[in-house]
């Protein structure tokens, strides 16, 4: 990889500014089941990808492409993630395993 310049270091920097801590996505599942993706933070960015994962990826680009980053700076951005509980809550991911504690009740106990 080249070295980088203090110009690129700058505006490198610069463009990393730009990110917000935190952004605000509402995610949905379409008719046809991919997600869909409205990213409240910036109005009017939307995007869309067959899986959750990639569609985490597709927010994250996304934002780049609203901030118009470069794509040689693409890999200095900083990255979104989103909660396991949201994945959970799409069922984005399989439960490889999954224990349960279940009290069973005698129905002919007491008479």
């Amino acid at each position: 990889m080249e070295k980088l310049t203090l110009k690129e270091k700058q505006q490198i920097n610069k463009f990393r500014g730009l990110f917000p801590d935190k952004i605000v996505v509402r995610v949905h599942r379409s008719e046809c089941g991919k997600f869909c993706a409205e990213i409240i933070t910036f109005p009017g960015c939307f995007t869309e990808a067959d899986t959750f994962s990639g569609l985490i990826e597709m927010v994250n680009d996304a934002v780049k492409t609203y901030f118009e980053i470069p794509g040689k700076y693409h890999s200095f951005m900083p990255e979104y993630l989103a909660p396991v509980e949201m994945a959970q809550a799409f069922n984005a991911f399989p439960i490889i395993r999954k224990v349960e504690e279940l009290n069973l009740i005698n129905t002919n106990a007491g008479g």
